[in-house]
């Protein structure tokens, strides 16, 4: 072994002129009461990187509603990307805060079968669907026994097997993505028709 010390290493932060500055502010130099601690110093360099912004998120859940929702008046008045963003999102989009409210507006498209906001902007390429029946090629069968394994043309073969199927739209396998593309449409369009006539 050898004499020498081992490295210490700071992890804290802290230089020793931090902790020189403590201990002035504990001292004498407190703070005027009236001045709140909270003041925001423009010299103060802020990161931004997953762990501070973990540690926000652990703050905001923390902080009482009326607190967030007076930071969030300051942030709009002070940050005109802000108010852009909430604008768009609780305004033009007409979205609610409560999450029960909210999931009134998901609907089922009537061709992919996935669900989708109607509320939110639709794009083109959003759903893709074959209209096509799904038919068994048979040549892709060809050690299968009916009797013993169940018939080829059924539901469950068809999600076991999706490889061994055509789309009599395109020809192409169970497998293979959707060949029509296009915007969600709603399963209900037709029931919303009728109540307006």
């Amino acid at each position: 072994m050898s004499g020498e010390e081992p490295e210490v290493i700071d992890l804290t932060g802290l230089d020793e002129n931090d902790s020189e500055q403590d201990d002035q502010e504990d001292g004498s130099d407190q703070e005027d009461p009236g001045q709140s601690s909270d003041q925001s110093d423009d010299s103060v360099e802020v990161q931004i990187n997953s762990d501070t912004r973990s540690k926000l998120y652990l703050s905001l859940a923390a902080l009482p509603e009326t607190q967030v929702r007076s930071i969030l008046n300051q942030l709009i008045e002070q940050v005109p990307a802000v108010e852009y963003a909430l604008t768009r999102e609780l305004v033009t989009l007409k979205r609610k805060l409560d999450p029960h409210e909210y999931e009134r507006h998901l609907e089922r498209c009537k061709n992919c079968y996935e669900e989708f906001d109607t509320q939110l902007m639709k794009r083109n390429n959003e759903c893709s669907f074959h209209p096509g029946s799904l038919e068994p090629d048979y040549a892709s069968f060809p050690d299968w026994d009916e009797d013993v394994h169940g018939p080829i043309d059924d539901e469950e073969t068809r999600r076991h097997y999706p490889e061994n199927f055509i789309w009599s739209c395109c020809q192409a396998d169970g497998k293979s993505e959707g060949c029509v593309h296009g915007v969600h449409q709603s399963a209900n369009a037709q029931k919303k028709a009728r109540v307006a006539a």
